[in-house]
């Protein structure tokens, strides 16, 4: 039997533990102890990093000390749903009943044989209206010249992910959320392509002055997971797309996703609304 390694990741106390994940604390080095979760912060780490970037400590973690035939991470909030729970990209429900876990959270036995059916498994892609990258430099907080500086390192580091790149930012579909189960050969190589260019556009980016645009290089490890993913599946990766479970929602948040679903004609026109109004 495959020995997994799924960690979900978390920054606080936790209300909801999937089968067969385990808490790790995020930024253990920055943070308040939660009680049963694996820290980020020993052996080989970069744990005093967490406040740029964000849950990567935890997957720097898991590469540099942990021995895994998987890999997975997903959030304290966020969550892989069984494959058949919606068409849609995502879920976003408040609190689960019992009757919910099993049906939207499968058990041990669906996704041990899951995993073991494939290399990669993502949340389900979604469709935003717009290229990734004019999804990226239009986001608040997220600036071109980053994603133009980590595009070009990228390029340098690793080539043969360049045209991957520009074909993934050029089309409208992205996983989001940095989440991901991936066989131990595609997790290493993960880890070995995006860490040392992080490393590289972490000694050459402009500080922009705040908390969250500081984040950036979660925000950049974010896009590369669908950069890395599509690269692997074009050279045979099994790749599986689940959707995703979003928890703990605001009321507003649910309400607007029953009002305008994730890919629907109407979120597409009220986004391209919304985008207007700001420009003006």
């Amino acid at each position: 039997m495959e020995k997994l390694s799924l960690l979900m990741c978390c920054h606080k106390q936790y209300d909801i533990l999937p089968p067969l994940w385990k808490p790790i604390l995020c930024g253990a080095a920055l943070n308040a102890p939660v009680e049963g979760a694996v820290r980020d912060d020993g052996g080989d780490n970069i744990s005093a990093l967490n406040r740029q970037y964000c849950e990567l400590t935890a997957h720097y973690y898991a590469w540099k000390n942990i021995e895994a035939d998987y890999y997975g991470f997903c959030h304290y909030r966020r969550f892989f749903g069984t494959q058949g729970c919606t068409k849609r990209p995502y879920l976003a429900l408040g609190q689960l009943n019992e009757a919910q876990r099993t049906r939207l959270l499968g058990d041990e036995e669906y996704w041990r044989t899951l995993i073991s059916a494939h290399d990669i498994i993502l949340p389900r892609s979604e469709d935003m209206g717009l290229s990734a990258r004019e999804h990226y430099i239009t986001s608040i907080h997220h600036y071109e010249d980053d994603l133009r500086l980590f595009t070009e390192i990228l390029a340098q580091q690793a080539p043969q992910l360049a045209k991957t790149a520009e074909e993934y930012l050029a089309q409208r579909r992205q996983h989001f959320c940095n989440m991901f189960i991936m066989s131990r050969g595609y997790f290493h190589e993960y880890c070995s392509i995006l860490f040392p260019v992080l490393a590289e556009f972490d000694r050459r980016k402009t500080l922009h002055g705040d908390f969250q645009s500081d984040r950036t290089d979660g925000y950049l490890g974010e896009l590369f997971t669908g950069i890395f993913a599509s690269y692997c599946r074009s050279n045979g990766a099994r790749v599986a797309e689940v959707p995703r479970l979003d928890l703990q929602c605001s009321r507003k948040k649910r309400i607007g996703c029953a009002l305008l679903p994730p890919e629907s004609r109407r979120r597409f026109i009220a986004k391209r609304l919304a985008k207007k109004l700001r420009r003006k």
